[in-house]
């Protein structure tokens, strides 16, 4: 093809319903050449469309169009020309139409969810959509507490679970590792909004500009790092798109978005995207701090064009979000200065950009992508502080012996957690092919380093007036934590090798993982970590209408350290030493032992993950059948460890201080006192947790029966998951003997963990009757059962440890010693015993209908029915009733 670069000329056209000649607005036109889309565009409301400066040449045209056959023609281009496509309605477009997520038909498992999916389900946030997952289920939304995504996941789950998922949004990372946001002793529901530590909160996510999603439930590329149980590759809108407005309201929640994709030339090289969303959500009238509200907005410029048989493709976009409650506070509240309020702002702009190269050439695709988000976080309580009994707080920084405080007897406190996190990203990436005869050849390598610092003023409250009698901390200042520098270096090699009719495709990468700028007490310091991953899939010959597939994966990812993590705060503990509280509060003192030390681990290191599966994808005639087994392997996720101290301190006898003849607060000089050690465990962050995790996935697909407009999908999965660490746990008794704290800590061996598994499958029933604009669906949500058990140990320690620190072996006879026996761990009867919840089912609504051209109403009902069968657990029986109904509805606006 050749291109006279002094002159271009204009294709325009109309598209129609070939039946009823109906305009077909919206309907995309494009032009390739050589495979490679070089002009496009839509029609407008009437139909019509106009691709300005085309250059001359042989284009292949596609047209094509939601609901109908697309049409395809060659078209050579000498002048301005144009032309009228008729497109016919087609029984296999209507079965395009899906409303559950599909199986990737890649080698690693994934769920893809698009469009219509979403529509469909009538999102709030994007932790909607799990419920399209195998393994997953419709939930009420919980806008009160942070959403963290699990994945392959059932029973109560770990932090690293959520953590080990990453998000990427158009092809960049989302980051939350510089997030330090924690109210320490906090008596508010706050903490539960944190995610410090825990990954994204998906309620921070809008769904309306989304264009489509995938699930990585599998191994993901060696491009996606940082991660050790799956990812999310979120791909926004960024075509040319109508004038579209969303109202939604439910039980708990109000939801209103409006967006538009606006073509700035002739022929769509350039389309400007732009969004706004507002989500407010009322949990519980009765707790304000429960509430939610949010507010999104996106502006995505977009450009394409073709330079000396390149394509260049950039992209510049700017998104905003914030959630910004006013203070809160509890309306029947006796103390009207007590309230919360919590406000988080993030700005984010991003660019990248990309050239492809013409098929002959052995490079074929070099990008860079470069983002810098800033985030404003703050987190303020005021409280009332009511004492009943005088108290007192220790307000020195350093280890040393210093005279305390005494609090008031009411006061009121302030709290603020100033956080500020900024994340830079930066990466480059190269797409190569050696075509070597009948074999493909083709491999990915790139580059990508973050910054990730947190600038804020931290915790900033007046030690006087602590927001807890109990508070052990003291002010720290965030900007002061160094940032962290991850960095990587990936390349893959992709093979396609056609045998006969067969296919098999062949995937394997390595990934280097290294974390920047750590001191040199760091075990990670100077540490490569290589993350290998490997996919084979084997297609076939297809025959008589049977498509078959067999695949399998091997991998390592890996999870580094957040900056929580590796730079905890300082560990105080406060002794008291002499607490003489006089009638005259001038005579009374309070004196304390501080002790203050590092509470890091520097032996921390990446939590790493090994994954493998098994699937097998069958399609036949429309109907299609996927299978997956896996299994994961984690020996060294992040969970806290144990140390025990015995910090020694004087008692000060306040006997011998003669009150009647103070002019003073007493002399420590003059008191006699006795040597006491106090013997206590601490916990800190260690690679101590083991995750098993071993499960069957599958969905069912079926063609849609044309006589009833239908298609029913099965999807479910059983799970088995088990968190347990062996490593040596120190313990201390709670037990006081004598009004004295024990004297002894316990060392056990045994395993302390559990074990949960569940079986379920949703059953649904979709319907599209195109002539009606109408779509409904029907699904019956059946878990058949679930269990969980605690894994067994004697509960005897191997040893124990007085205080002053020596070790010494438990004895059988140390069982009935008075102090020693407090050491043995006692549990019911039943602790380990398996509890088993048999079946139970709900059944779920959704609706929508087209009104005219322009409106669209939707509704849906969850738990329209439930079914909770009685059932009898170790001989008691257990009655059970189905939660009321959850229902919400929509109205989308199309101009």
């Amino acid at each position: 093809m050749s291109f006279l670069w002094g002159q271009t000329f204009v294709f325009r056209g109309t598209v129609l319903d070939e039946q009823t000649r109906k305009a077909l607005d919206y309907a995309t036109v494009q032009l390739f050449v050589d495979g490679q889309i070089v002009y496009g565009g839509i029609t407008d409301a009437n139909g019509h469309f106009e691709l300005l400066h085309i250059h001359s040449g042989t284009y292949r045209v596609i047209v094509s169009y939601l609901g109908y056959d697309s049409t395809e023609k060659g078209m050579k281009v000498t002048g301005d020309i144009s032309a009228v496509f008729y497109l016919k309605p087609s029984v296999m477009a209507l079965n395009e139409v899906v409303v559950t997520a599909s199986e990737s038909k890649r080698a690693t498992s994934a769920s893809i969810v698009d469009r219509t999916a979403m529509k469909h389900l009538q999102p709030g946030s994007f932790s909607d959509l799990m419920e399209l997952v195998p393994g997953g289920k419709s939930a009420d939304p919980q806008m009160g507490q942070a959403n963290l995504i699990r994945i392959r996941e059932t029973g109560k789950t770990e932090d690293i679970s959520s953590l080990g998922v990453g998000f990427y949004m158009d092809g960049i990372s989302m980051n939350t590792d510089a997030n330090l946001q924690y109210m320490p002793n906090s008596t508010s529901a706050v903490n539960a909004t944190s995610t410090m530590s825990k990954g994204m909160d998906m309620r921070t996510i809008s769904t309306d500009n989304i264009e489509k999603v995938e699930i990585i439930r599998g191994i993901p590329s060696v491009a996606y790092g940082n991660v050790a149980n799956g990812a999310v590759i979120i791909q926004r809108k960024m075509t040319e798109s109508p004038l579209s407005a969303r109202f939604k309201a439910d039980k708990t929640s109000k939801l209103f978005s409006v967006g538009k994709g606006i073509r700035l030339d002739g022929n769509g090289r350039y389309v400007l995207n732009a969004d706004l969303n507002y989500l407010e959500s009322k949990i519980d009238p009765r707790n304000s701090v429960k509430n939610y509200t949010r507010l999104t907005a996106s502006a995505r410029l977009d450009g394409k064009w073709l330079w000396n048989e390149r394509n260049i493709h950039w992209n510049i976009s700017s998104d905003y979000t914030g959630s910004f409650d006013d203070a809160k506070r509890d309306k029947d509240a006796t103390v009207k200065e007590d309230s919360y309020k919590s406000d988080f702002n993030s700005l984010k702009i991003a660019g990248k950009w990309s050239m492809k190269f013409p098929a002959h050439l052995w490079i074929r695709e070099v990008g860079v992508t470069t983002s810098v988000s800033q985030q404003w976080e703050k987190m303020r309580e005021i409280k009332s502080v009511s004492l009943n009994r005088p108290a007192a707080i220790a307000t020195q920084t350093e280890t040393g012996e210093f005279d305390g405080i005494y609090l008031p007897y009411n006061y009121v406190a302030q709290m603020d957690i100033d956080g500020k996190p900024l994340y830079v990203t930066a990466s480059a990436r190269m797409r190569l092919a050696f075509p070597l005869g009948v074999l493909q050849n083709a491999m990915n390598m790139g580059m990508e380093w973050n910054y990730q610092k947190n600038l804020g003023e931290g915790q900033v409250f007046d030690v006087t007036r602590p927001i807890s009698e109990s508070l052990s901390t003291r002010p720290r200042r965030f900007k002061d934590i160094p940032g962290l520098q991850p960095f990587a270096l990936y390349a893959e090699e992709v093979l396609n090798l056609p045998v006969n009719r067969h296919k098999l495709a062949f995937t394997a990468g390595i990934r280097l993982q290294s974390l920047l700028g750590l001191d040199t007490e760091y075990k990670m310091q100077g540490k490569i970590y290589p993350d290998l991953r490997l996919d084979l899939q084997w297609n076939l010959p297809v025959s008589n209408g049977w498509n078959v597939a067999f695949s399998g994966g091997l991998g390592w990812i890996s999870r580094m350290p957040t900056t929580a993590q590796l730079y905890p705060d300082f560990k105080y503990v406060d002794l008291i030493q002499l607490n003489y509280y006089h009638t005259n509060p001038d005579y009374r003192r309070i004196n304390m032992m501080t002790y203050k030390w590092d509470h890091t681990n520097y032996q921390l290191e990446p939590a790493r993950n090994m994954k493998w599966e098994v699937r097998a994808d069958v399609s036949y005639k429309g109907n299609r059948l996927s299978i997956t087994y896996f299994r994961e392997r984690m020996n060294n996720a992040f969970d806290d460890v144990t140390y025990y101290k015995s910090l020694a301190y004087k008692l000060y006898d306040p006997a011998s201080i003669d009150g009647s003849a103070l002019t003073a607060p007493p002399q420590l000089s003059q008191l006699t006192y006795a040597n006491e050690y106090n013997l206590d465990v601490y916990s800190t962050l260690g690679n101590v947790m083991k995750v098993r995790k071993e499960g069957v996935e599958f969905q069912f697909a079926s063609k849609r029966i044309e006589s009833l407009k239908t298609r029913v999908t099965m999807y479910g999965a059983w799970i088995k998951t088990i968190y347990n660490s062996d490593s040596p746990q120190y313990k201390a008794s709670s037990i006081l003997l004598d009004n004295k704290q024990l004297k002894y800590v316990g060392l056990y061996n045994g395993d302390n963990g559990t074990e949960s598994q569940a079986f379920n499958t949703n059953f649904m029933f979709d319907t599209y009757i195109p002539r009606l604009g109408l779509t409904f669906s029907t699904s019956a949500q059946c878990t058949w059962y679930t269990n969980r058990r605690n894994l067994w140990n004697n509960g005897v320690p191997v040893s124990y440890i007085d205080q002053s620190g020596e070790t010494h072996p438990f004895r059988e006879e140390d069982k009935n010693n008075i102090q020693l026996q407090h050491l043995v761990e006692k549990y019911s009867a039943t602790y380990f015993e398996r509890t088993t919840v048999p079946f139970y089912m709900d059944i779920n609504l959704k609706a929508s209908k087209r009104i005219g051209k322009y409106l669209n109403l939707a509704f849906y009902v969850n738990r329209l029915l439930g079914i909770y069968p009685d059932y009898t657990l170790r001989g008691v029986l257990q009655r059970r009733t189905s939660e009321s109904p959850y229902f919400g509805m929509e109205m989308n606006l199309t101009f």
